[in-house]
């Protein structure tokens, strides 16, 4: 493995991960801040393990430090944390969960609201 195929490697699993999480961003290190928790939490580290990797491997010296198993390991879990996302469908999920609170607030203030002019007697079977 060489500097330009761990970079090429976490640049298409950047890729991957913001399609699937919906997130913006050319180097996996962005990917992953602006993922923040969507990324698993035993998972953080792996990923982090990568983005250390990638600037490990730009260096002579500490090129050879670099673990390839574990980047493996690290590149197929976080592949696989994200195989059954849709972002389409969790973007309409998000939009569908807004509506609803919204619609549930709105009962709720109308139903106070008739309840207060019941009791001020402004609405009722006397008026």
């Amino acid at each position: 493995m060489t500097d330009q195929s761990i970079s090429g490697r976490n640049n298409a699993l950047a890729r991957h991960l913001g399609e699937k999480l919906d997130v913006p961003g050319d180097t996996l290190d962005t990917v992953l801040r602006r993922a923040g928790r969507e990324i698993p939490r035993r998972l953080r580290g792996e990923a982090r393990y990568l983005v250390e990797a990638e600037t490990m491997a730009q260096h002579p010296k500490l090129y050879h430090m670099v673990d390839k198993a574990r980047m493996k390991r690290a590149d197929r879990a976080l592949r696989g944390a994200v195989r059954g996302r849709d972002p389409k469908q969790e973007r309409k999920d998000r939009m569908l969960g807004t509506l609803a609170g919204i619609a549930f607030g709105l009962v709720v203030f109308f139903a106070v609201l008739i309840w207060f002019l019941a009791w001020r007697g402004m609405i009722g079977p006397g008026t």
